[in-house]
């Protein structure tokens, strides 16, 4: 009998499928906080496709996450052009002065490209947890390290129902296609009313589902509480796991001390340990960006 489990979960015989949850866990929220602390254009790319050969390696047709991955590339766009019309970088050149305040430099793009950069990072690392770690196996991880169980379950239960209205509006969609309408038929007004209009059932069901949790939940005992609970299957470590967690925490530390607090190295009163700083490969591209902006905005 299939379960029903995160919106983009595909099981997969990869080596993050077989990762203990609470080590994907601590390798999400590293490259999380990696990416929010280093502010640097090249740095916060590289930790961008070094996630996302992360995400390529779990296996999982990247059609399978057509979705999101689409609405990443959108969201990039956006940014970048809400940073670029918006912001106010300052620069030895000033190209584009706005009606609304803001201006244009050598150095807008660049600050926006950084800022996307940072947050499809977050994205992708939050996409490698989901599509490969069922969410029993998350309230599993966190209970493992004492988190109360009502923020488990209410974790759990709001990432299943993101699953349920998924499938709640794809079930409504077609009930108004097999009854000859079309939805997307018309001008963005006439779109939007229909829109509107197929979001009633879509609330009615939701609410139904809703009040279906709770005569089950209550019918069976459940306790929100969770104490005296036990778990039928207990959490597995492996060396992989305890190899990856080092990895992670050092990496986190290293950024953490070089980028956030400045530090060349670290005093133990026994011994220095340096923080080198990491070698760029990009100033080429850097330098090339700045120029193509130049030269364009000095022929129009």
């Amino acid at each position: 009998m299939s379960t029903r489990s995160f919106l983009f979960y595909l099981p997969r015989n990869s080596p993050f499928h077989k990762l203990n949850p609470l080590t994907k866990l601590v390798l999400v929220f590293s490259i999380s906080f990696i990416a929010l602390i280093v502010r640097d254009f090249e740095l916060n790319f590289w930790i961008m496709v070094v996630t996302f050969i992360l995400l390529l390696l779990t296996r999982v047709p990247l059609k399978h996450l057509k979705t999101p991955l689409l609405s990443i590339f959108f969201m990039m766009i956006t940014l970048v052009l809400m940073y670029s019309l918006l912001s106010r970088v300052p620069g030895q050149h000033v190209y584009i002065v706005f009606p609304w305040g803001t201006y244009f430099t050598e150095n807008t793009l660049i600050y926006g490209l950084t800022i996307v950069f940072r947050i499809v990072s977050m994205a992708f690392a939050t996409l490698l947890l989901l599509a490969t770690t069922k969410d029993t196996d998350i309230i599993k991880g966190l209970s493992a390290i004492k988190v109360p169980y009502v923020i488990c379950f209410t974790f759990s239960l709001a990432i299943r129902s993101i699953s349920m209205f998924a499938d709640d509006w794809r079930t409504i969609l077609e009930a108004y296609r097999s009854k000859g309408v079309d939805l997307s038929k018309g001008n963005i007004v006439e779109r939007l009313k229909n829109y509107v209009g197929a979001l009633i059932p879509l609330v009615v069901l939701t609410l139904n589902k809703v009040k279906d949790i709770d005569f089950a939940a209550e019918s069976r005992g459940f306790r929100i509480s969770g104490k005296g609970r036990t778990q039928f299957e207990k959490l597995q470590w492996s060396i992989t796991d305890i190899v990856l967690i080092i990895i992670s925490i050092m990496g986190f530390l290293y950024f953490y001390l070089k980028y956030k607090l400045g530090l060349d190295s670290i005093n133990l009163y026994l011994f220095v340990i340096p923080l080198p700083e990491i070698p760029r490969i990009l100033p080429i591209i850097y330098s090339f960006i700045s120029h193509v902006i130049s030269f364009i905005f000095s022929v129009f």
